[in-house]
């Protein structure tokens, strides 16, 4: 397949962004005393699942530091390359360039009924084209479940919504990845989290056990998150995304940054879906 993600980056609404809120820029530019990996990794963990109901999340207790959501995506297809991936139309960019680089096959997940027992499944929650719970997740993870198919969920929009409802008590997931690179503008520190139900000791988990990982960035963490709630940005700006949204003529997304447009008023932001996807978080005041 040739099929390649447009790159709406240098359009208005393009993208995904943070919020380049002053008051967190300042707060990360300041230095900030050491903070303990091993207690981070653990509030975070417990700071982004506040604001959700997300069952079975605490059976994923093996806890890694990880570079952003990235990294621990790279040790998940590392073990599962002989198989074929599958993810639902405008996914995260990075899984396309994952499936069209190194894996013989791949494709898009159309129906829950063309999986099977050889496949691999990565996916988005809140999902990467709308910010909401990708289309029949429970169907998909039962599938997934029956089948045996190792499953990778992204996190890396959870800190964008509130009051979210799903279920991670299945088996077949064998990785749940977070950062904090779309609720605050930090994705240059790479802060990510990865949770398993039990360490694999692969690489992730020997950086953990010594250390050997970016304390700067844990720091800055840390401190943000001990600073700031978990819904401290929807709760400043989600008024601010629904203004917008009127003005635009599409709906809200449950993800404060983004707009959806269901009724294609906006095709040059089309990634892929059913609808298409802008990004405010650069136009809000602050």
């Amino acid at each position: 397949m040739n099929n390649v993600l447009p790159n709406h980056r240098d359009k208005m609404y393009g993208g995904a962004w943070p919020v380049p809120d002053p008051e967190i820029l300042e707060f990360v530019a300041n230095d900030h005393l050491p903070s303990d990996h091993k207690a981070f990794v653990q509030d975070y963990f417990e700071w982004f699942a506040q604001p959700h109901n997300i069952q079975g999340l605490q059976k994923f207790n093996s806890l890694a530091y990880c570079n952003g959501t990235t990294e621990a995506f790279d040790k998940f297809y590392h073990k599962h390359m002989h198989r074929t991936l599958k993810f639902l139309p405008g996914e995260y960019f990075y899984h396309q360039i994952m499936a069209r680089r190194y894996f013989k096959n791949w494709s898009f997940i159309r129906d829950v009924f063309i999986l099977s027992e050889n496949d691999v499944v990565v996916m988005s929650v809140p999902f990467s084209d709308t910010g909401g719970l990708p289309k029949n997740y429970t169907r998909i993870m039962e599938a997934c479940e029956a089948l045996q198919i190792p499953v990778l969920l992204d996190l890396a929009y959870i800190s964008l919504a509130k009051g979210l409802e799903f279920n991670v008590d299945y088996k077949c997931i064998d990785t749940i990845a977070t950062s904090l690179s779309k609720v605050f503008p930090v994705a240059h520190w790479r802060i990510g989290l990865r949770m398993q139900r039990e360490n694999i000791d692969d690489t992730l988990d020997a950086y953990e056990i010594n250390s050997y990982l970016n304390t700067h960035s844990v720091n800055v963490a840390h401190n943000l998150i001990k600073q700031y709630s978990a819904t401290w940005s929807f709760d400043k700006y989600r008024e601010q995304q629904l203004l917008l949204c009127i003005e635009q003529g599409v709906s809200p997304s449950p993800s404060f940054i983004f707009g959806i447009d269901k009724e294609n008023k906006y095709p040059q932001y089309n990634r892929g879906g059913d609808s298409n996807r802008l990004c405010f978080a650069r136009h809000f005041s602050h």
